[in-house]
């Protein structure tokens, strides 16, 4: 069993206070309590240490990373985030893994611990590719020993998809099922650093490498030059991308010959994947399509990447006037409403298939490569919850869309000319019992109250707990007579939280060098 399903029985079953807790903190209202709970164990904290490490960015992560206790959630109050993911907890790092492809890849089920790292040497090692020196993940045994290299590899990265839905959903998702049972399953795969993010999980997947080396440490971190938060992929570049992706090592391997398209519901996730493109040197354009929730359009980077014209020209719009502007009750009747939605999967389908029927793939001798981001799944789940009617209906959508994203690849190529990769950039947690859930803003209130009652400014950033990392102003703190320890120790100080480390102390750790 993995060590972090063990953790939630001690929770249940100890009732001591939490490590460093002197007396109960002050609570904001709202904040909720978690009582009884066991403090931390040297285990945990070496273990939630060593993957706090792996993620490590200088300038990029924060100062303070927390780690709630397990059936505890700290999210915001943007409408449509209730539930939020980022924790050490099965239900965010239990991801699924397989691969498809009768003609090039062993069928069987693998007991072995896997990760996100191992996918792109995996599928370097179909193509005949070196891999790069940079990843860290090893390729898996699953190529069949004499079979040559596929015409294309269709890589689905299904957002916040949990493992436990091909048990629990398993009868919406006919499709997916199949391609699990008939391909290399890993039945153990997790995400082994944290935060479980996004951004953090489609660069890791698409390097091959540790957060600590490809460099997206967040979706969303504090600049400390401008004095605002800045998003991944700020304008739409890979500049911050600080590994080379499979993308761009078949981009110079095959001097631009091969067809790659990438596709995402956020930029996050499409330039992830897409990696470099032209803005890497001798790297040609390649066709990166992303959703922009300001327009309902798809958009791309021009210096960088190419987006055909008939996509350009699409628009979620279509697809919530077609429905009347409503998806199962709820509105949808904008880009940002109607990406919460079913509707949003269609249009994503509709995407992709239309470049993959339009641009040459299997024009030629050369693999090319369709990478793709399918984000409903993450969108639903944010607003409605994993075990909602709502994601039950989204679930059955993106498994059709798959069905026809397999479809269009055959007709190009054959029935034997491609392999499947199919996984996840993160889980999400079940919607907490009443209690359980907490704010980051409050969070945010009570360590300036405790720390800088006269101004409240030492933390400058905390506005997304997925995250799970706190920004902090170190000169005032300083200057106000306190270090990072101090406010770590108040943090993991709060109930419902098991264990808070600082940037020292996981900057000093091996795991981040």
């Amino acid at each position: 069993m993995h060590i972090l399903s063990r953790w939630g029985v001690l929770l249940v079953v100890a009732a001591t206070l939490p490590l460093g807790a002197q007396s109960s903190p002050p609570v904001a209202p709202g904040v909720g309590a978690a009582t009884g709970a066991a403090p931390v164990t040297a285990e945990q904290r070496a273990d939630l240490l060593d993957r706090f490490a792996r993620a490590y960015f200088p300038g990029r992560s924060g100062q303070i990373m927390v780690v709630p206790r397990e059936g505890e959630m700290i999210t915001e109050r943007s409408e449509g985030y209730f539930f939020m993911h980022g924790s050490p907890w099965e239900y965010d790092v239990h991801i699924p893994l397989f691969f498809y492809g009768p003609a090039y890849i062993r069928q069987g089920a693998w007991l072995d611990d896997v990760r996100q790292q191992d996918v792109a040497p995996t599928l370097a090692t179909l193509l005949h590719l070196p891999p790069a020196a940079t990843m860290t993940g090893r390729s898996l045994p699953i190529a069949r020993p004499d079979a040559g290299r596929p015409r294309a590899i269709v890589l689905l990265v299904l957002d916040a998809m949990r493992a436990d839905y091909f048990e629990t959903r398993a009868d919406v998702m006919p499709t997916l099922g199949a391609l699990h049972r008939a391909g290399a399953s890993f039945s153990n795969a997790r995400v082994d650093y944290l935060p479980t993010l996004t951004s953090v999980g489609h660069a890791t997947i698409s390097t091959g490498t540790d957060p600590r080396v490809h460099g997206l440490a967040a979706n969303n971190l504090f600049n400390r030059v401008t004095g605002r938060p800045q998003g991944a992929f700020a304008g739409l570049s890979p500049a911050e991308l600080m590994a080379l992706t499979l993308s761009d090592l078949w981009n110079l391997e095959t001097d631009g010959a091969a067809v790659i398209i990438a596709q995402g519901g956020a930029v996050r996730a499409a330039a992830s994947l897409a990696g470099h493109g032209a803005c890497l040197v001798n790297g040609r354009p390649v066709v990166m399509a992303t959703y922009d929730a300001g327009t309902g359009a798809w958009m791309t980077n021009p210096e960088c990447y190419r987006l055909p014209d008939y996509v350009r020209a699409m628009n979620i719009r279509t697809y919530w006037e077609a429905a009347g502007g409503r998806w199962m009750g709820h509105p949808a009747d904008s880009p940002v409403t109607a990406r919460h939605t079913a509707l949003f999967q269609q249009f994503e389908g509709d995407a992709l298939v239309s470049m993959i029927e339009r641009e040459p793939i299997g024009a030629d001798e050369v693999p090319d490569l369709v990478l793709v981001n399918l984000k409903a799944p993450d969108y639903v789940s944010h607003m409605h919850g994993p075990e909602s009617e709502e994601m039950r209906v989204a679930l059955g959508e993106l498994d059709r869309q798959v069905d026809r994203i397999v479809e269009a690849v055959a007709a190009k190529v054959g029935p034997d000319g491609y392999v499947v990769a199919v996984t996840a950039d993160h889980g999400m947690p079940s919607r907490p019992a009443p209690g359980h859930a907490h704010y980051a803003d409050e969070i945010a209130s009570l360590i300036d109250e405790h720390f800088d009652a006269g101004e409240r400014r030492i933390v400058t950033y905390y506005g997304d707990p997925a995250n799970s990392q706190i920004y902090i102003d170190t000169r005032r703190l300083a200057a106000l007579g306190h270090d990072l320890g101090a406010v770590a120790r108040y943090v993991e100080s709060l109930p419902f939280v098991l264990a808070a480390f600082t940037e020292d102390e996981v900057q000093a750790h091996p795991a981040a060098r």
